[in-house]
């Protein structure tokens, strides 16, 4: 199920970067009753607040949802990056 397994990432990332639920809401200036009521209940945060944690922890919101890093999407725009440098610097000669 996402929710407990967005909970359960987000958990463990806390965890392994030795932070603590209240560090994490100090500096993203979320209440921690909130949070807290949001993992007992499994209830998902709005999109805005899950990309907020994603960041905070390095992550992206599909590996707090789903386990797994979606590389493809940073290759294509890696691809994308690279294409956009090489036509600069043509233009620029």
């Amino acid at each position: 199920m996402e929710k407990d397994m967005f909970w359960k990432n987000v958990s463990l990332l806390l965890k392994n970067k030795k932070i603590s639920q209240e560090k994490m809401c100090e500096d993203l200036g979320m209440s921690i009753y909130t949070l807290r009521s949001s993992i007992s209940k499994q209830v998902l945060p709005r999109v805005d607040v899950a990309k907020t944690i994603a960041d905070y922890l390095d992550t992206s919101v599909d590996f707090l949802l789903t386990g797994k890093e979606s590389n493809e999407y940073k290759e294509r725009l890696e691809n994308l990056k690279t294409k956009i440098e090489n036509i600069i610097q043509e233009e620029g000669k």
